[in-house]
């Protein structure tokens, strides 16, 4: 089952529908938020062509990493892939949420509650990329992304909710927005909950987060 993201989200579309609050820093983070989606199109597909599930878990991962960066936790301490208990992800891992639900609502996604939970049977085909490997894919210009945006990396986490919400849309014509949405929120809890790869530094970094 294959899905094609063949667009970025339109800046002006998505400051439309985004619920007022939810997000920090707009205009950059509607910048950030295509760019999160063009960079998912390009590393996690061929072509523009994507596995839907695979596309959607890879966005919403990426968010939920960046959100636990942003925690200034010694991530580097741990085994990448292990698992990594926060309180701060509990309590701010629900934003992302908040912000993935909003903006499909607004998009004009209907789901269906009974289709919606978070078991194995309601969320498609298994990705095709484990948490480390798309992570491994994306992380670093992800980083790049959020730096040259001037955002916060709890900002850049915001951007790339709002991108997975846009696959999700784009997605559901072949797989159900309710398969989307569940794939998205295991993402995020799982992005926000595992210890990312290390990222490959340059040995004189420049990258400075607002």
């Amino acid at each position: 089952m294959r899905a094609n993201v063949c667009c970025r989200p339109e800046a002006d579309a998505i400051r439309e529908r985004i619920l007022e609050g939810n997000v920090s820093n707009l205009d950059a983070q509607n910048k950030a938020a295509g760019l999160f989606v063009d960079l998912v199109a390009a590393r996690a597909g061929t072509g523009r062509a994507v596995h839907a599930e695979t596309a959607i878990a890879a966005a919403a991962r990426l968010s939920g990493s960046l959100l636990l960066r942003s925690f200034d936790l010694d991530i580097n301490k741990f085994e990448p892939g292990s698992v990594l208990l926060s309180e701060k992800a509990n309590e701010e891992g629900p934003q992302l949420i908040n912000i993935l639900g909003s903006m499909l609502q607004n998009f004009g996604v209907v789901l269906e509650k009974s289709k919606l939970g978070g078991s194995n049977a309601l969320r498609g085909e298994e990705p095709r990329l484990s948490v480390v490997q798309s992570l491994a894919l994306l992380q670093e210009d992800a980083m790049r992304i959020a730096e040259e945006n001037r955002l916060s990396l709890k900002e850049a986490a915001q951007s790339a909710a709002m991108g997975a919400a846009f696959i999700v849309k784009e997605c559901a014509g072949s797989i159900g927005g309710e398969v989307g949405f569940n794939v998205a929120i295991y993402g995020i809890i799982e992005g926000s909950k595992t210890v990312p790869p290390r990222l490959q530094l340059p040995k004189n970094p420049s990258w400075k987060f607002w």
